[in-house]
């Protein structure tokens, strides 16, 4: 059974070398992320010279860092107490008992009375009980030790300060000379946050919309309308909202991107204790076999690979989960829903194709595309033929490493259909062993190589050509 859930790995001081990043990709690696927040520019220069040198196609994916609000500097040893009160404030000083540095500009601003500051994933919480325009005073509910440059979140607030930093608008600015295939969107609120970023990166890289915060959630549909697919960023959406929430909000996440034809990721502590350990917990295998059956295309690495121990190891265990599940497609529920919501004529050949495949036994599924559209509609209704995408567009031929089930085959440009036939004929016959009368449904455009033109199904025995 070949794995078609595809899995996307983190690089890191793990893996930051040329023999690291080979074994990477040679333990299953499809997608490579690059996490803007660490690293240099030449770390991620290195990294994709690497990895496009490979034998085998990865995509690279820029994961932009975003909004970053930290508190400063603190006096060692401050131990906040619970029920104690302390005074917030946005002037750079050392914080102490009395006191709490946030580097937020808007702070007077956007957060009032009654909402809470979490501090640490949480670890320390606070609430606002007096604001006025230049001070603000907080009870401490949670208490804990306060170190510095601690993470800080605002669950209930507002925030008016732009997605992007000008960091962010640096380092997409170079992810267009690195040619990345897939950028990833931190603080994420609504879908002018997409917008934005489209105005700055290549036209022909995707955007990940990362759901990581309350306002994402609550503002999903537009999101999934602008983007070409989003990311449970699990890790901050515990800290937004409740945790028994997470995983009714995370197949909310999928319903929606599933349904509309759009790139799901799963994302954060998929394997976490084997940033150490050489075996994965009950509870992550179950973990990740459930987000497969809820539709993710892609699972996601991130300390595991970045700073584990054994990175390659953790891709090859998380490869033979994925398989596994992968052989049970007929208990995904993804499977027993009618997908799309989009009334589109590639939809509905889409839709068609993987019915007929389904129907009459089909050995495979054949796709020729420009944009990549098309496969990823079919892996979208998850055909149970594998899928075998024809491309003569390298930046496609590398984003399809992020699609379910989508085997992709880089070909020089063709003028007929008659020549897509033939050369599907061929490969199929050559590459993976397929005997004479082997039953392939054909999907593709006529006239070829123009983009939204898929038209045409076909059903077709090997041997025909």
């Amino acid at each position: 059974m070949t794995r078609k859930t595809k899995i996307i790995a983190t690089v890191g001081p793990s893996v930051n070398s040329k023999d690291g990043i080979d074994k990477l990709i040679n333990s299953g690696a499809d997608v490579l992320r690059l996490n803007f927040s660490h690293g240099s520019n030449e770390d991620h220069s290195n990294i994709v010279k690497w990895a496009r040198e490979h034998d085998q196609s990865v995509a690279i994916m820029q994961d932009i860092q975003g909004q970053k609000i930290r508190t400063g500097e603190a006096k060692n040893g401050t131990i906040l107490k619970a029920s104690n009160n302390i005074e917030i404030t946005n002037k750079d000083s050392t914080s102490d008992e009395n006191s709490l540095y946030i580097n937020y500009k808007n702070l007077y601003k956007d957060i009032n009375s009654g909402e809470r500051i979490l501090i640490d994933d949480g670890q320390i919480t606070l609430r606002v009980v007096k604001k006025t325009r230049s001070s603000m005073n907080a009870q401490i509910e949670v208490g804990g030790e306060l170190r510095s440059n601690q993470g800080v979140a605002f669950p209930d607030s507002s925030l008016s300060v732009s997605s992007l930093t000008e960091k962010d608008l640096k380092d997409l600015k170079f992810g267009n000379e690195l040619d990345v295939d897939i950028v990833a969107v931190s603080f994420v609120r609504n879908a002018n946050d997409i917008t934005e970023v489209k105005k700055i990166i290549n036209k022909n890289i995707k955007i990940i919309a990362k759901i990581e915060l309350k306002s994402a959630v609550k503002n999903l549909g537009e999101i999934i309308d602008e983007s070409d697919g989003v990311m449970v960023a699990r890790g901050d959406l515990g800290v937004q909202l409740p945790l028994e929430k997470i995983p009714f909000v995370q197949k909310q996440i999928l319903d929606e991107a599933n349904a509309k034809g759009k790139i799901t990721i799963t994302a954060t502590e998929m394997l976490q204790s084997m940033k150490d350990s050489h075996r994965p917990t009950r509870a992550e295998v179950t973990d990740i076999t459930n987000a497969i059956l809820e539709g993710t295309d892609c699972v996601m690495l991130s300390a595991e690979t970045a700073i584990g121990k054994h990175p390659e190891v953790v891709v090859e265990v998380m490869g033979n989960i994925c398989k596994e599940v992968d052989s049970r497609n007929d208990t995904s529920t993804i499977k027993f829903k009618e997908q799309s919501v989009i009334d589109t004529l590639t939809t509905s050949i889409a839709k068609g194709a993987v019915q007929i495949a389904n129907e009459i036994d089909a050995k495979a599924i054949i796709a020729f595309t420009e944009t990549g559209r098309t496969p990823l509609l079919i892996s979208n209704y998850r055909p149970e033929a594998p899928i075998f995408t024809f491309t003569s567009i390298d930046k496609t031929y590398n984003q399809m490493n992020i699609l379910w089930g989508v085997e992709q085959i880089k070909i020089t440009r063709l003028e007929t259909t008659d020549e897509m036939f033939k050369i599907a004929d061929s490969w199929l016959q050559n590459n993976k062993n397929y005997k004479k009368n082997d039953k392939v449904v054909v999907v593709a455009g006529t006239p070829p190589n123009k983009e939204a033109a898929t038209n045409l199904i076909r059903v077709m025995k090997i041997g025909e050509f």
